[in-house]
């Protein structure tokens, strides 16, 4: 007689399978986090340098490898920068690292070009207002250069396009808020690859510079209400031509 086998049990019901168990954090996840909790908590500035290899090792527990993994995520979370024979430093903080996470959290949630429009609409009116409050002679100087170099390049798609964003750019930082542009940076480079028709996008170019000449004025004038009015004005244009400057206007298909 063949010795009895133990029952296979039943697979789990959908009723009664529990989520999978947690899978533990990785190593150099867990050193990393430590690593920038001390560095926080040392109130190290851009620049300083943090201890060195051997001793991350000591410190830690952990070999070589784990150190430079380690050292990598926070390199990508923007908090250090690492160079062969420095070791890691401080980095200065520039919102970098936030931009490259929400330029990919709007291309995944399928962002349409009205989103975007809505978006400018709501926030950089009341920027443009405030730049007017508190921009520097260096904003001023940065816009009418972006300005002029539209001028100088009229008929070239790319230069145009690229001093357009920058302009706008120029304006929120100006607004003296770097959370202004760390939120509105992203948009603006979805809406510079949205463009698609450079011939209509250049065709409505006389009409963005005299805008974008209106909203320096009011800037350089300190004339808030003013400057609020000429970004409204452009950004209503805009708003209103987005099928003429953006035939694909969703360039991305929404999600249901």
């Amino acid at each position: 007689m063949a010795p009895s086998q133990p029952p296979i049990p039943a697979a789990p019901s959908a009723r009664t399978a529990g989520p999978p168990p947690e899978r533990p954090p990785r190593l150099p996840d867990v050193v990393a986090e430590r690593l920038q909790n001390d560095l926080l908590a040392q109130g190290l500035r851009p620049g300083d340098r943090l201890p060195t290899e051997p001793q991350l090792v000591e410190r830690y527990g952990v070999s070589r490898t784990v150190i430079r993994e380690a050292g990598r995520i926070l390199e990508q979370r923007g908090l250090v920068d690492i160079r062969p024979g420095r070791g890691m430093t401080v980095s200065k903080p520039d919102g970098s690292a936030i931009v490259r996470h929400y330029s990919l959290m709007l291309g995944m949630n399928a962002t349409t070009f009205q989103q975007l429009v809505e978006t400018r609409l709501i926030i950089e009116i009341e920027v443009t207002a405030l730049a007017a409050a508190r921009r520097t002679g260096e904003d001023l100087a940065e816009l009418r250069a972006s300005l002029g170099r539209v001028e100088r390049h009229m008929s070239d798609y790319q230069v145009c396009l690229e001093e357009d964003v920058r302009f706008h750019e120029i304006v929120t930082r100006a607004g003296g808020n770097p959370f202004f542009s760390w939120f509105m940076d992203p948009v603006n480079t979805c809406l510079r690859e949205s463009y698609k028709d450079a011939g209509s996008y250049l065709a409505s170019l006389p009409q963005t510079l005299a805008e974008h000449g209106a909203i320096l004025e009011a800037i350089a004038a300190g004339d808030a209400d003013a400057a609020r009015e000429a970004s409204r004005a452009h950004l209503n244009r805009v708003a209103s031509q987005q099928d003429e400057l953006v035939p694909e206007r969703e360039f991305r298909s929404p999600r249901p």
